[in-house]
């Protein structure tokens, strides 16, 4: 399984999205040392369907920020957010079906997508959103 840990190096510096970053990788942690640690069905299911409602939460809120800016590469951006929607449905359907592996494979595939994500299409948002503020700004 994936570290799941947050670094600096994940910052984008729109503040309010870093903070939703930090949370997400605060989740998924807590997921996968229940996993680890034997939780319940019950619990699990329950931790899964709290991080996947913050995924949305955040994905909704840059999909939004990204609009106001009129982001060039929002549709590729939201591309990639609804390939992460699909999958995490997918696996949580396993998991709430008490597939205990499926927990396993949704922290390990989110971690990495997270990670390659958030190493360049956040960035590129980052930057983009950092620019139109300055511009409204000034």
């Amino acid at each position: 399984m994936s570290r799941l840990r947050w670094s600096e190096e994940n910052t984008i510096y729109i503040p309010e999205v870093d903070a939703e970053h930090r949370s997400l990788y605060l989740l998924a942690a807590d997921l996968k040392r229940a996993l680890a640690n034997g939780a319940g069905a019950e619990e699990i299911d329950g931790k899964v369907r709290a991080l996947l409602a913050e995924v949305e939460d955040h994905f909704t809120h840059e999909e939004r920020l990204m609009r106001a800016a009129k982001y060039a590469m929002i549709d590729w951006h939201k591309g990639l957010h609804d390939t992460l929607r699909k999958r995490a449905t997918l696996y949580a359907g396993r998991i709430h079906a008490g597939d205990r592996k499926a927990g396993r494979e949704l922290i390990d595939f989110a971690s990495r997508w997270l990670e390659d994500h958030m190493a360049v299409a956040d960035k590129m948002m980052g930057a983009a959103l950092r620019n139109h503020r300055r511009s409204r700004a000034a």
